[in-house]
């Protein structure tokens, strides 16, 4: 996810996809089919029945672990079965999918996320856009324009903590630097100077020349 400010975004899922599991584990009717292989006292197991089906299952994709931890085989063992059987074996356990499922492998959502920042509102950008051209006419102590510049700086305020847009995004939609957006927040007591500022540019406006809105 994109770095950002928290509370002044959202994650976004741009894509899901489906990936294999890496610890693949046969499903348990599988497994009830490959345990009947089993040698047991007095009884012969059908090997060839067993490595047709153990080899359809590692062609389908399962791996040799998986198959060896459902049998009394090695992986190594298993491996030789699926190198020494005829493929045409194979396909005619694939053509009895009651007695030998060869389910489809097993996989996992992968949602992928980016980070997006929020925008200020249609309503407060056209406010924002409206008053700039005015509050950057406003001069020293010149009555002049005060009022819009005031409300200018109150909107930044409103935009940047009420509707969690950051400075950054802020300043990208109105066309100014991050800095200039800051400074103004500053000078009208919305925020203060970064430590150790010292620049007398920061000192707030005085209050014989604000005007309340």
């Amino acid at each position: 996810m994109t770095k950002g400010r928290k509370g002044y975004g959202k994650q976004v899922a741009v894509e899901t996809t489906h990936t294999l599991v890496n610890n693949q584990v046969l499903p348990e009717n599988v497994r009830l089919v490959l345990k009947s292989f089993i040698r047991k006292s007095g009884q012969e197991v059908d090997t060839l029945v067993r490595n047709s089906y153990i080899s359809a299952l590692r062609h389908a994709g399962w791996t040799l672990q998986s198959i060896a931890d459902a049998t009394d085989l090695t992986r190594e063992r298993v491996r030789q079965i699926e190198t020494s059987t005829d493929m045409s074996l194979v396909e005619q356990i694939k053509m009895f999918p009651e007695e030998f499922p060869v389910p489809p492998l097993p996989t996992e959502t992968v949602v992928t996320y980016k980070y997006e920042a929020y925008e200020p509102s249609p309503k407060t950008l056209a406010r924002l856009l409206e008053l700039q051209p005015l509050a950057q006419l406003v001069r020293s102590h010149s009555p002049k324009y005060r009022a819009e510049a005031e409300e200018y700086a109150a909107l930044l305020w409103k935009a940047h903590k009420e509707e969690k847009v950051t400075l950054y995004r802020l300043a990208r939609c109105l066309g100014i630097t991050h800095g200039a957006i800051r400074f103004r927040l500053v000078r009208y007591g919305y925020m203060k100077p970064s430590e150790g500022g010292k620049s007398k540019s920061y000192k707030p406006i005085m209050d014989k020349n604000r005007v309340a809105i």
